[in-house]
Formats: C-alpha cells, structure tokens, sequence
C-alpha cells in the first residue's frame, strides 16, 4: 500500500449569540482534531470563527491543501439550507433574514471547489451540523429543513450527520455529540475502507439516538482509502524514498549502506558502535539522498540510547556532517532534524519528541552552511506550529514562558528548607500546565538545573532559546515542586 500525505481543516463553531449558543461543537473539534493527527493526518484547527476568520482560514487550507493526497474539512456547529443550497455558520452570522445569512454565513460549495482545484486523490467532507438551540429541545438545526443533499464531485464522500429532514443531537456521547463521538469510537478501528467505516459510524448512531437520527453520505469515491492502515505520513514533498519516511519499513537491499542502517537499528551498541566506524570509511560519494537521510534518523535514534560513537558525533556534528554537504544540501542533517519531530512512522511526534540531543543540534541553526536544512525541518513543522513551542531556524525565535508558585516549607536532615511549588506556566498566555492530582504523594521534588531541563525537554526548547520569568527567584529555594507526572501542553 503506498503512502500518502493528508490535511485536514477542522472547524467547531460553539459560542454562538443567544440561544444558537451549543454546548460541544468546540469539543467535537477538538476530539477529532487529535484523532486525525495521530493517525497521520496534518492538522489545521479553528474553533469558534467569525466569518472573516472563516473564510480566511478555508482560503489557506484550499491553497496549502495543492501539496496533499488526501483532503478533510470536518465542520461542527450550524448549518442550514437556504435555496437548496448549503451554509456553515460563524459564531458572527446574522440569522435575521435570509439575505443576511447569505451574506455572512460559509457557503458549502467553496469548500467542495477549493478542494477540487487542490487535485487532491480524496477528499472527505464531514458535516456535524444540522444543530438546533440546545435551550429548546436538545437538537441542532436552523430551520426545520437540516441540509439539502449535494452532489459529490469524483474521489469525494460528503457525510452529514444525520438524513434530510432531520435534527442532530448536540450532547449524547459524553462531551461530543452522538454523531461524532462515534466517528471518534470507530475510527481507528484497523483496516476498515472509509464507506464500511462510515456504516460502523450510522449504525451506532441509530441505535444511540433510539432511532430518531440517520447519517447518511454522498459518496463518488474511487479506490479505497482506510483511516488506520499505516497509509498516512506527516511529511508532503519529501524527496526521499517511502521506507525512508516511514522507516519502520525498512528492508535492506544488502548494499553496504544499508547493512550500516539495519546495524543501527539494531538496539545492540557494540552493532551499532561496529556499524558507525563502517560508515565512518564509506565515501559519502557513494550514499544515495535517501539513503543519506536515512542514515541521519539513524544517527540521531542511537545518540538518544546513549551509544557514545553516534553520542560523540551529536556534539561534533559541524565537524563530522559537513562531509555530507553538496551543494548546500545536507540529506544527512535533514534526518537527524526530521528524527527528532517524526515517528516511525512518519507522523509528527506531537509531544513525545526526542528532545534530549536538540540543544547540540541547534548549534548549527546559525551557520549559514546548513540553511538548506533548517529550512528543510521549517517547512516539515509549518502544518504543527499550533502544537510546538520552538522551530529550529536561522533566525531562531526565543520561547517565553512565565511560571507562577508558592513558596513551601519542607524538612531535610532536620532543618527547614525553602522550596518553590509550581502552579502555572503559561506561554503566550495559555496554560501549559495539568493542575495537580489530589494525591499527596503525586508531587516530585526536583532541583533547579533538573526543573529547567524537564521544561526544555517537555518544550523540545534549547535551553539557550527558553526564556523565564517567573513570580519568585528560584535561586532562592533549595527544591522545586512539580507534579509526578508532569507533562505540558497547551490547554485550550
């Protein structure tokens, strides 16, 4: 099965005026938002936008969308018919009158045009959007109409969450609706074609809602397409072979090369010790791009298992990576770059990055010799830079984080200590940070240097690039206090 690239645009309108306003469509886009990505899906996600925003945000997706496979545009919110034809509703539509609506609501047909001039091979269209005023009667629909059927161009499904005539329920499945929270319960059901998903989908649907809503889809998809298969990578535009992107597929073609690579892969550090002094004799010459990319994930995954060759060659790397150059090309950096934000898969890592050897890497992010690569890493990131907090670049862009605490009293050996309890941290004015169990014994005791490397590493920050203030100075206290299970993310 080859492997493809796919966007996705999601948008979860809620904080409608009056009584339009629902109570889980921003939910809804959230949820599938972070489904998508990790099945493999690069992800744009909007929640509660004006029309203005809208269309904005749909005119980006349809352009970025040229360089994908595979195209999603997944709406929750209202919706309604007007003249047979369909509108998506901004939290700023004027539902006054229908010439109003006309004017600013989203018209359905651009959405399906924009992805058609894209030339995608597929394209999925997901509407959770025939809602009603969930003050009156639960369900979710402007007018009693719904939406009207539409015609789906080639290689297009259209799945509406509920048949012609009908209301969808805004609640049902816990903080989603019914609809998608059983798109999010069948998704990633294995090696499923994307109609027998969408069948799993209406049949749940029916039965939770006790037979009062039915969703349906237009369907003139060619070939098949599965959600969970392995199919999908983060990467578009790679110049570089398949099993080289999503490397867990690797096979050796028994060329000395990649009997280096397998070496690597190994987990054996006398193998992988034995397989970098082979690589260290080959002449780069002789290394094709894709092999050279390869061979720089590889370097990158056994310096973060510590084998101290590929560790030592991390921190000399402008000495030992510049024999990879030509042309300004470094294949060979842009995989140590790419391992550190991509899987094995090659899905964004989305938190879990190998963090632990960036701050040597980015070392060269300033020497112009390597601007071909970082420009590389930029570009593989620019789908994700709602969900990191640093870009490795030329002109590398500090991240300001602003901490909040309190001071404790602790004892050790006898004697009363200062520590530092951390509450809050914040960036760009969004919480980072989980508030604490109500656990006595869910606290870990960290000090100052420990603290400011777990912020680096959850942040996938260089430590030169991090910049802290904070509500006390932490030099004064002998401990730092963070939960045990610490772990930051934007909680939006």
């Amino acid at each position: 099965m080859s492997k493809m690239t796919a966007l996705a645009l999601i948008v979860g309108n809620a904080n409608y005026p009056g009584r339009y306003k629902l109570n889980n469509a921003v939910n809804d886009a959230k949820d599938i938002a972070a489904k998508l990505m990790k099945l493999g899906f690069a992800v744009k996600r909007v929640t509660d936008c004006t029309i203005e925003t809208f269309e904005r945000n749909v005119s980006e997706y349809g352009e970025e969308l040229k360089g994908y496979d595979v195209g999603l545009f997944y709406f929750s919110g209202h919706g309604l018919q007007s003249k047979g034809k369909n509108y998506l509703t901004a939290i700023d539509t004027n539902f006054n009158d229908e010439a109003s609506v006309h004017r600013t609501a989203y018209y359905l047909g651009e959405v399906i045009e924009y992805m058609q001039v894209a030339q995608t091979k597929i394209n999925i269209i997901i509407l959770d959007a025939c809602r009603d005023n969930p003050l009156a009667d639960k369900y979710r629909s402007i007018g009693s109409e719904g939406l009207a059927p539409i015609h789906a161009p080639k290689g297009t499904i259209i799945a509406f969450s509920t048949s012609p005539g009908e209301k969808a329920k805004d609640s049902g499945s816990g903080n989603n609706s019914i609809y998608t929270g059983a798109l999010l319960n069948h998704i990633e059901d294995a090696n499923i074609p994307l109609e027998e998903f969408f069948k799993r989908v209406r049949t749940s649907v029916f039965d939770l809602s006790d037979g009062k809503q039915t969703s349906w889809e237009h369907t003139s998809l060619i070939g098949n397409f599965f959600f969970n298969s392995g199919q999908l990578i983060h990467s578009p535009d790679l110049p570089y072979r398949d099993d080289c992107i999503s490397d867990k597929d690797f096979i050796s073609s028994g060329s000395a090369v990649d009997n280096i690579i397998t070496e690597m892969k190994s987990h054996d550090w006398y193998k992988q010790k034995a397989a970098i002094a082979k690589l260290n004799q080959l002449s780069p010459a002789t290394i094709d791009d894709s092999s050279k990319f390869l061979v720089g994930r590889n370097i990158l995954q056994v310096a973060d298992g510590t084998e101290r060759s590929a560790l030592w060659i991390i921190n000399n790397l402008d000495t030992w990576v510049s024999k990879y150059s030509v042309n300004g090309e470094n294949h060979v950096l842009n995989g140590i770059l790419y391992e550190i934000y991509f899987n094995p898969e090659g899905v964004f890592r989305n938190g879990n990055y190998k963090s632990d050897l960036l701050e040597a890497v980015c070392k060269l992010q300033t020497n112009k010799s390597y601007i071909k690569s970082f420009e590389f890493i930029k570009n593989q990131l620019s789908p994700f830079q709602d969900y990191i907090f640093y870009i490795p670049g030329i002109s590398p862009k500090a991240c300001a984080i602003e901490i909040k605490g309190e001071e404790e009293i602790f004892l050790a050996s006898g004697k009363e200590r200062k520590a530092f309890k951390v509450k809050s941290i914040k960036h760009e004015n969004v919480e980072l940070m989980e508030p604490y169990k109500d656990d006595e014994w869910n606290v870990a005791m960290v000090s100052k240097d420990e603290f400011m490397t777990t912020l680096c590493k959850q942040l996938c920050v260089p430590k030169s690039m991090l910049r802290v203030s904070c509500n006390k100075d932490l030099k004064d206290f002998n401990k730092i206090y963070i939960p045990d299970s610490f772990k930051l993310y934007r909680q939006d």
